[in-house]
């Protein structure tokens, strides 16, 4: 009834982690913004910023997870976030 889980990929992980980390933006990018909207709103008296902090929340969420893995890297670059390595040894490092 339901295809077999692959197996992970390179250092034990099979993405999983970076999905969430990729929802849990786009949920909490309105849900912030949407809840200052509101408190706003109740503080002012107005009911116009609750739709427009959703609106920045999610304009500015889907800019984060397009600037953290939606870009394509060029290939003399290394790669950002999380999967970015670091060298181990002070050898690279100028003088």
């Amino acid at each position: 009834m339901f295809a077999p889980m692959s197996a992970p990929g390179p250092g034990g992980r099979d993405g999983s982690d970076q999905v969430w980390g990729l929802i849990s933006t786009l949920v909490a990018g309105p849900a912030v913004w949407g809840a200052i909207g509101y408190g706003v709103d109740r503080l002012a008296g107005t009911e116009v910023l609750l739709p427009i902090g959703v609106v920045v929340g999610f304009v500015t969420s889907f800019y984060i997870v397009y600037i953290t893995q939606g870009r394509d890297q060029p290939a003399d670059r290394p790669p950002r976030g999380r999967a970015a390595t670091r060298p181990d040894s002070g050898d690279d490092a100028p003088p």
